[in-house]
């Protein structure tokens, strides 16, 4: 998947290029790059030299030409997918410059993982894709019914053999065609803790082997 990094050196910068008119909203980003319409890709914005990036995935909802006449920027507009609510509310808070909005402690790594979950007492795994993970928490895509707020993640890491399960809280559940949920992580016990890190370290290092060369793109 294509990795857009792109600066926006001042709040009003990211603003002239916030694409509101989008139903999950959206960003344009310099670019001659040429990427099919409806292709996903990861945008990582930083507003700010200084600032932290936030990921967020979405689609190519159009492409722009260059006109060196109208000093026109070649670029693509991106919309953010309905699953990135949450990042795409944090991103605008973080422009707007709002003092409640607490810093983020832990990056969330775009991820693809096929994997199964059940709910606690229940002996039925349901499919779902781990979409995204960080140290805090993650995002799960799938079409099966969520109910309850506990849940228990089935996911094989990478060089893992078998299942690895961690509990976790269901933070908030996305409707549309980025059905899903999020999680944070709930560790009960020593054990908990360690798998949720050991999880955590394993889809770090597959982040950095598929994510390690992104395309150079925008400023």
């Amino acid at each position: 998947m294509t990795i857009l990094k792109t600066l926006c050196r001042t709040e009003a910068e990211f603003f002239d290029r916030y694409l509101g008119d989008l139903a999950g909203g959206g960003l344009f980003i310099p670019t001659r790059m040429a990427l099919p319409l409806g292709e996903q890709v990861v945008v990582s914005v930083r507003i700010g030299p200084r600032a932290d990036p936030v990921l967020l995935r979405g689609s190519v909802a159009w492409r722009r030409p260059g006109k060196h006449s109208t000093k026109t920027k070649a670029g693509l507009g991106i919309e953010f997918l309905a699953s990135e609510k949450l990042g795409r509310d944090y991103l605008l808070a973080l422009a707007r410059g709002d003092a409640t909005v607490p810093a983020r402690r832990h990056q969330r790594l775009p991820i693809d993982l096929p994997m199964h979950w059940h709910i606690p007492g229940s002996g039925e795994d349901r499919p779902g894709v781990l979409r995204d993970i960080g140290r805090g928490g993650a995002f799960v895509k799938t079409n099966a019914p969520v109910e309850g707020t506990e849940v228990v993640l089935k996911v094989t890491p990478p060089g893992a053999q078998i299942e690895m399960p961690v509990s976790a809280r269901i933070a908030w559940v996305a409707p549309g065609d980025e059905a899903g949920f999020g999680v944070s992580w709930r560790a009960r016990d020593a054990g908990g803790t360690r798998r949720i890190k050991e999880l955590v370290r394993r889809m770090e290092r597959l982040a950095d082997e598929t994510f390690g060369a992104p395309s150079p793109v925008g400023t």
